[in-house]
């Protein structure tokens, strides 16, 4: 196991449920390990703050399984600059408002997404600056089936 913070490691954060894929996704991980690390350091920074379990959807996707999941072709995902979670035992909208209004953490965009019966199923984090240039920074969004992307 490479570890990548206290709780969080390259294998979880390469990880999916697509078997087929799931070397790949590894081996091709391994060019991103800087920006894979960037972003367990966040991880790392909600789950200290929440203290508890930080249960990550998705992270680094190489473009096959980007492909594969329907992800957009321009997912920070597939730099290793993204990671889909939730806080296990803290609702979504406690997590999204502390992220954005209270932390610090110099994220690029954070969405509270993933809809099942029109209810959020998890957040998306991503790296803002030094990695991504400024335009994409500090962007805190909703989105759901009917309105698509919202700024908050």
């Amino acid at each position: 196991m490479t570890r990548l913070a206290p709780n969080f490691t390259f294998e979880e954060l390469t990880h999916t449920n697509h078997r087929g894929l799931l070397d790949a996704n590894r081996e091709l991980g391994r060019n991103h390990i800087g920006s894979i690390r960037a972003v367990a350091e966040m991880l790392q920074e909600i789950r200290d703050h929440f203290t508890s379990p930080v249960i990550v959807h998705s992270g680094f996707r190489c473009r096959g399984l980007n492909t594969a999941i329907g992800g957009s072709a321009y997912s920070q995902h597939v730099k290793g600059e993204a990671a889909d979670f939730h806080v296990l035992g803290v609702p979504l909208g406690r997590v999204f408002d502390w992220v954005r209004n209270e932390s610090g953490i110099k994220y690029g965009q954070l969405i509270l997404e993933g809809v099942a019966a029109d209810k959020p199923t998890w957040l998306h984090i991503s790296l803002g600056e030094p990695f991504r240039d400024e335009s994409k920074s500090r962007q805190a969004m909703t989105w759901d089936k009917t309105n698509g992307y919202r700024r908050v």
